[in-house]
């Protein structure tokens, strides 16, 4: 799950806030202008501009380079000459950084059986079926030389097989994990540093020894800990709110956090840090140390709880915010808030570019962003009605809202009507209980003897359960969809144009929000112009199983095969189709209903006993038939399913049965060259097939023309008996 941050500010946002607002302009400011903060979203957008650049989209492109452009006028006609130098500094040194970034992360390309060595970390998520865990396997060699973190799928008969710290050798196949799956940005191999992935039997496992890393030895004392004093139920709750570790938080109260829209309080984000830096700060205060030890200790403090937490994007947000405000309290100096998050992201996105691809990294600094720019507004409405201070804590909790609406919807599809409303109720509450909770492990992890402090804790977790299953339950959400690029670029920097972040006279202001809003019209109205139609063939694969759209000149499509709801959702997004009307069953016996249903599926096409659906049209081996502008028949051999071959527009597609096929149902194919053939796993029957004909396989192999291993999901746009290849991911 990714980090969500909540409704509260951090403890530098109220700090930073009420500094300015009590207009303290007699200290000299740290920074001359924003030169950072305008320097952080040059290096995002140059990051992003790169990707879209990478994707083919040319509809993103214009609209990063028409930004640049009217940014690029602005500062001419305002004469911010140093502005415009910086800026377009860092997006130049933006665009490659994002092509640095894929290519220090991205590991080898291995075709055969290599020999690994590994740790196995604490970092472990076991199977709700059981007889597997996912496990981050560290300190990894392949055949001998030094790689990356694997994503390792670990089967074992009882989970005694395996201790964390084990240091393990096995033969296994190694596959490169996909950075972006259609278009899609996969954060959680980046954060974790997991370049490939595998997976291997505990029985074939040789352990040669056990070491595990101080950190976590701490983390596992601390687990033990909580779990003996709080029962694992609460023990888990607690562990994943200090941690960000929500493997072991059963479903129910998952569902009831995540249904109340209090997700974000079990994903360390900043306002964890705010809370632990203020108890912090209020300890060193009473116990009388200031200036420069002060400094260090909260220096220290957050560079331990980063590396206990594995430097999370927005812990360090939070982190590097705070120093920035301590800085500048022992300088004497002014405390500039855009300018300390535009420091914290530039640090980030220097040693993790990709970061600004990360949906939870966006969260958390447009959280502090929607707090800072859109807030104030919100304010200064409800304070015509309400009291200074409840209008304070509601326009905080709004902008915030505000600010990562998109990405929510993004993330869930759906938001919590009463999410802002419970988030006032339990965040006070839990700001209380949290700095408790953390100082009580501490304590009971080396004084046991404490351990009735923590079930004052557990009971605090508890009430927190039951207020969030009973909002949970009134099922006030509305699903959303993903909202546009261009209206969420607009909405930003129209907030930020009219905020008193952007020094200009009013005149200036109306002209730049007017320019803004109407090229964000026009881009939006773009995004409805339809485009001619080309006929494609599209070969994807979602986990073991492959999947196929086709395309005719007619803007006919057909699916064989589906995937989960998201993974099909995505990839029509990908080929901006909005829903298929037919769809064809080959590799498994049973459907994805919800898919069906999502992708808006009325005829399903099979040959064999079927599953007694309304829509199923059932048809016989090498029995031709037709549907629209596509002609198709199941081939078979001695009555056993050999593939389905489709024919549209003077193409023609066969789709190889993924299961083991012989030479004679091969051969028994009423032709050998078509144009194109999609073998999946049965790479080894590539050479029955004509050497004129696209052969694609799921595995690298020397007699295919492409592979999912090598190129990705993957698509064809035909023209007569020409076509080009573009990659979906």
């Amino acid at each position: 799950m990714e980090e969500k941050t909540t409704v509260n500010s951090d403890v530098e946002t109220k700090r930073g806030i009420n500094a300015e607002a009590e207009g303290k302009d007699n200290k000299k400011k740290f920074f001359n202008s924003r030169p950072l903060f305008y320097a952080f979203l040059s290096l995002m957008l140059a990051i992003a501009t790169s990707k879209f650049i990478f994707d083919g989209n040319i509809r993103y492109i214009v609209f990063d380079v028409v930004i640049l452009l009217v940014f690029f006028g602005y500062c001419i006609w305002a004469r911010s000459f140093k502005t415009l130098a910086v800026v377009l500094s860092v997006f130049m040194f933006g665009l490659g950084w994002f092509f640095a970034g894929v290519a220090v992360f991205e590991g080898k390309t291995y075709s055969d059986e290599v020999t690994i060595y590994g740790r196995i970390s604490d970092d472990i998520s076991y199977s709700d079926y059981g007889g597997s865990a996912r496990v981050i396997l560290k300190d990894v060699e392949i055949d001998g030389q030094s790689a990356g973190n694997i994503y390792l799928t670990l089967n074992f008969d009882s989970e005694d097989d395996f201790q964390i710290g084990d240091e393990i050798m096995f033969v296994s196949r190694v596959e490169k994990v996909k950075l972006f799956t259609l278009g899609n940005f996969n954060s959680q191999y980046y954060r974790k540093r997991t370049p490939y992935a595998c997976e291997v039997d505990a029985k074939d496992v040789v352990v040669q020894g056990n070491c595990i890393t101080w950190d976590e030895s701490f983390r596992l004392e601390i687990k033990e800990t909580l779990n003996q004093h709080m029962g694992e139920r609460e023990g888990a709750v607690a562990y994943a709110v200090i941690f960000g570790d929500k493997s072991g938080v059963e479903d129910e109260i998952y569902d009831a956090y995540n249904s109340a829209g209090i997700i974000h309080l079990l994903t360390v984000s900043g306002l964890h840090v705010s809370f632990l830096i203020a108890l912090l700060g209020w300890t060193l205060k009473k116990i009388r140390i200031r200036g420069i030890w002060n400094f260090l200790l909260c220096f220290a403090f957050l560079l331990l709880y980063a590396s206990l937490c594995n430097f999370s994007p927005s812990i360090l947000r939070a982190g590097l915010m705070g120093l920035v405000l301590f800085s500048t309290q022992l300088c004497g100096k002014c405390y500039d808030s855009l300018n300390s998050l535009g420091f914290a992201g530039l640090i980030i996105l220097l040693f993790m570019p990709l970061s600004a691809l990360d949906l939870g990294f966006l969260m958390s600094f447009f959280c502090v962003l929607g707090i800072y720019i859109i807030s104030p507004w919100v304010k200064k409405i409800l304070q015509t009605f309400l009291p200074k201070c409840v209008a304070n804590s509601f326009a905080i909790s709004i902008g915030a809202t505000v600010a990562i609406l998109p990405f929510v919807a993004r993330m869930y599809g759906g938001v919590v009507l009463l999410g802002f409303f419970v988030n006032l109720l339990v965040v006070p509450f839990f700001g209380v209980l949290f700095p408790y909770v953390v100082v009580c492990a501490l304590l009971c992890t080396f004084l046991p003897f404490l351990g009735f402090t923590l079930q004052v804790g557990g009971w605090g977790f508890r009430l927190i359960e039951i207020v969030a299953d009973f909002f949970g339950q009134t099922q006030l959400s509305v699903d959303v969809q993903p909202f546009d690029i261009f209206f969420v670029a607009t909405l930003f920097l129209g907030f930020f144009l009219l905020s008193k972040f952007f020094m200009a006279s009013k005149k200036r202001k109306a002209i730049c929000c007017s320019t803004v809003f109407a090229l964000s019209g026009i881009f939006c109205g773009l995004s409805f112009v339809q485009f001619p139609v080309q006929s494609s063939v599209v070969y994807a694969q979602n986990y073991s199983n492959s999947v196929v759209v086709l395309t005719n000149s007619a803007g006919e499509s057909v699916i064989v095969d589906f995937g989960y709801e998201n993974f099909t959702r995505d990839l029509l997004n990908a080929l901006e189709i909005k829903n298929i009307s037919t769809a064809f069953v080959l590799q498994k016996p049973t459907i994805y209903n919800n898919t069906a249903n999502m992708i808006g599926v009325d005829t399903i096409i099979r040959c064999d006993e079927g599953q007694g659906y309304d829509e199923e049209t059932l048809v016989e081996l090498n029995q031709p038939g037709t549907v629209g502008g596509f002609s198709f028949v199941f081939r078979g051999n001695r009555g056993r399913l050999t593939g389905l071959e489709i024919s549209f527009d003077d193409t023609t597609v066969f789709i190889l049965k993924d299961w083991t096929t012989s030479d004679e149902a091969l051969d028994a194919l009423p032709v050998s060259t078509y144009d194109f053939v999609i073998l999946g796993e049965q790479d080894e029957c590539a050479s029955h097939f004509s050497s004129e004909s696209v052969v694609l396989t799921r595995y690298d192999c020397a007699t295919a023309d492409f592979s999912f291993e090598k190129s990705g999901n993957i698509s064809f746009q035909i023209d007569g008996n020409n076509f080009s290849r573009r990659c979906l991911d």
